[in-house]
């Protein structure tokens, strides 16, 4: 075949016809070259990097979806190597990865490690099934027909929708819920999460939400994000939870007590290994963020930024730091963009008798650590396997350094749980104390204190605090689970604590998660609390019943 002349190499006198035909020549080879890469582009697969959310999508968890409490018991009993669980949320790639080497580990179970753990059994088969399309877009074989890849785009329009009602006798706040708050009498709330994939890089996530009770209906954007992952790292904007800790029922940093933060956040997409030392150190994760505060406050629109980074230097520890900083705000003296890093970084806090006020800020630290111990009925412990966790924190000190604590800043939370207890699948248990100091999550210059949207953005036991948890489940089938629970809590006030009295609670919940029709779930808890001082009101007394119920569909 007669190859076509480029149009650059013929010479000025060549006529129009010939240059014409060379054009169309190299034309036809760009469209053709563009036709490849579209191609390439159908045939590629969209990795879901949704994040896996901290919310109660169907029951059988509480205060976050039941795939976290399933990793939780894969990785415990050692057959997730070394994971990183507990900067939560991990999205939905993350998790597959985790459960594709658990899987690989089980394959080549030469030693028969395994076949005496056969209690696993279905939780591989919940998270194989939860992760079947991941999975085998990671390369992982599965038992029957392979399911169909997404191409380079993936789109769902509705991947789960709940419908929720609750009755109180009075007005509550869910803890740990995202900041809802129940209003005397019949309430009610509808949503669903719609999400879209570009490839390996971009991803949009959008949950919205109506609710209401009997004076007021609204609607409201309960989590939205949009998230670029490239070369390992990950960039998000939008509105989102996040939970820093091993804690189930607090976490003295941050937790999805509040509701979600409009943020801005990077860090690293996957857990990775640091160069040198990354054998030692075990995957790794880092992130940071800053986010903006609401407007009705003591400063207004003011910024929260935070770090965190955790390793698992075995597979039976996990460990993390985190630190938070709360600065700035649209009232004077206000800061100017170039001075955020000092804000954030620097910990000395501004003297507001000074031209330095504009670098008022508001330090909190922590450091916790997860201890999973794998086949301990062999020590004659009455479980198969066990988690010991604690966490450290302290708040704003005194001086030129944030970073060495008082004693009366110190706070703490401490926890144990044990799966399969006394040797019966699916019987768990778990204790969990946490208390907070007279210096937790206030501060002042920030008088509002470490608060957003009426609820505190860590431990909602607030400052100066106590909680006492206990929990027991039992899951009687695959699709029938029932728990539980026991607590006592005193909660301060994160503003002046001489302006309210403290509130105490003392109760317990039962609750019920269902699976039917195989798409359908429902999820159903009644609360009896006896509480003192309610809302820091003084001699606010008298008993509170919280009954509720969601019906979730899936539509995956």
């Amino acid at each position: 075949m007669t190859a076509e002349p480029d149009p650059r190499s013929l010479p000025p006198g060549a006529n129009a016809g010939a240059r014409r035909a060379a054009g169309t020549s190299v034309l036809r080879r760009l469209t053709l070259a563009a036709l490849i890469l579209l191609g390439a582009a159908h045939v590629a697969h969209a990795a879901d990097r949704t994040d896996i959310p901290l919310k109660n999508w169907g029951g059988f968890s509480l205060y976050r979806d039941a795939v976290y409490d399933d990793l939780e018991r894969l990785v415990t009993a050692g057959f997730g190597d070394r994971a990183v669980l507990n900067s939560k949320p991990i999205s939905r790639t993350a998790a597959a990865r985790i459960v594709a080497r658990a899987i690989d580990n089980i394959r080549r179970d030469e030693q028969g490690v395994f076949s005496s753990r056969r209690d696993l059994e279905p939780i591989v088969d919940r998270l194989t099934a939860e992760f079947r399309v991941e999975l085998a877009a990671l390369g992982v074989r599965l038992p029957g027909a392979q399911p169909s890849l997404p191409g380079a785009v993936s789109f769902t329009p509705v991947d789960r929708a709940q419908v929720r009602a609750a009755v109180t006798n009075h007005d509550f706040s869910l803890i740990n819920s995202q900041g809802v708050r129940l209003q005397r009498g019949i309430n009610g709330a509808g949503t669903f999460d719609s999400h879209l994939q570009l490839g390996d890089f971009v991803t949009f996530y959008l949950q919205p939400e109506a609710h209401g009770n009997e004076e007021f209906v609204g609607l409201r954007l309960q989590t939205g994000y949009a998230k670029v992952t490239l070369f390992g790292a990950e960039l998000l904007v939008g509105r989102q939870s996040l939970w820093w800790g091993p804690g189930l029922h607090g976490s003295l940093i941050m937790s999805n007590n509040a509701a979600p933060l409009d943020q801005v956040r990077l860090g690293a997409a996957e857990p990775f290994k640091l160069p040198l030392v990354g054998e030692w150190v075990g995957p790794t994760n880092v992130f940071f963020f800053i986010a903006q505060l609401e407007e009705r406050r003591d400063h207004p629109r003011a910024k929260l930024a935070g770090m965190r980074a955790t390793a698992t230097p075995f597979t039976f520890l996990e460990l993390g730091i985190s630190r938070v900083v709360m600065f700035g705000g649209d009232d004077r003296p206000t800061l100017d963009p170039e001075d955020y890093p000092r804000a954030i970084f620097y910990p000395a806090s501004g003297d507001p008798r000074t031209a330095e006020a504009k670098f008022r800020n508001n330090n909190l630290f922590a450091i916790d650590a997860d201890l999973r111990l794998a086949n301990v009925d062999r020590w004659g412990l009455p479980a198969r396997d066990l988690r010991l966790y604690g966490e450290f924190g302290w708040d704003d000190t005194c001086c030129d350094s944030n970073f060495i604590p008082l004693k009366r800043a110190l706070s703490s939370l401490g926890g144990i749980h044990w799966m399969g207890l006394f040797g019966i699948e699916g019987l768990e248990a778990r204790g969990e104390y946490a208390h907070t100091s007279s210096l937790s999550y206030v501060h002042d210059q920030f008088t509002s204190g470490y608060w957003t949207r009426g609820e505190v953005i860590s431990h909602f036991i607030g400052t100066e605090g106590q909680d006492y948890y206990s929990r027991l489940s039992y899951r009687f089938t695959p699709n029938l689970m029932v728990g539980v629970e026991g607590n006592r809590a005193i909660i301060g006030s994160t503003k002046p604590r001489a302006q309210r009295a403290k509130e105490e609670r003392l109760g317990g919940a039962v609750d019920v998660s269902y699976r039917f029709w195989e798409h359908y779930s429902v999820f159903g808890q009644y609360n009896v609390i006896q509480v003192k001082n309610r809302d820091f009101t003084l001699d606010n007394n008298g008993v509170d019943h919280v009954a509720r119920v969601e019906l979730t569909r899936s539509f995956r």
